[in-house]
């Protein structure tokens, strides 16, 4: 395999990863050395490829639309309260994620949804004191806690670590 097959054969396997990829990894899979993939990586992004260096590995970056890790999160809690709330939203964005938006279907008022975009614990912290200084209901009340989170991720891995976030919560569907 000559040099340039090599990269590309690189950048298909990060292409088709669900998570990074170690430079180890990498080397073993093509048979040469972890700094030649370094020189490679290199070579593949001067030439305008979008490959991030993570403390986990190679991966590529970019919206997360065109890596495929957008999901609605079906989750209900019938006790949920700003505490409980609170706890969801940083298990999301704790593990990776964004949380776009929340749809509720109501047998009365049809889909409800409401753009979001939470991005870390701060935004969650300002979102939840917005709720409790407003004195508003919790929307979910509308719905008996039954909810649609709709996530994105840059990754699978940290979809996953979402979900499993959230099971651990008792909250996913």
């Amino acid at each position: 395999m000559n040099n340039q097959m090599r990269r590309e054969k690189l950048y298909e396997i990060l292409e088709n990863a669900d998570r990074p990829i170690t430079g180890i990894e990498l080397s073993k899979a093509l048979d040469v050395t972890r700094q030649i993939i370094v020189g490679d990586v290199a070579i593949l992004r001067s030439s305008g490829k979008p490959i991030l260096s993570t403390a986990r590995g190679y991966q590529l970056q970019g919206p997360a639309e065109e890596r495929g890790c957008n999901r609605s999160l079906h989750c209900c809690s019938r006790t949920m309260d700003e505490d409980e709330l609170e706890a969801e939203l940083n298990a999301v964005v704790d593990n990776g994620g964004i949380i776009r938006g929340l749809t509720l279907s109501h047998e009365v008022y049809g889909i409800i949804h409401i753009d979001m975009n939470i991005y870390s614990r701060r935004d969650v912290r300002q979102y939840v004191d917005k709720l409790r200084a407003s004195d508003a209901p919790l929307i979910v009340t509308l719905t008996h806690g039954a909810h649609t989170l709709k996530v994105e991720t840059r990754v699978d891995e940290e979809m996953n670590a979402v979900q499993e976030g959230l099971q651990e919560l008792g909250i996913l569907a």
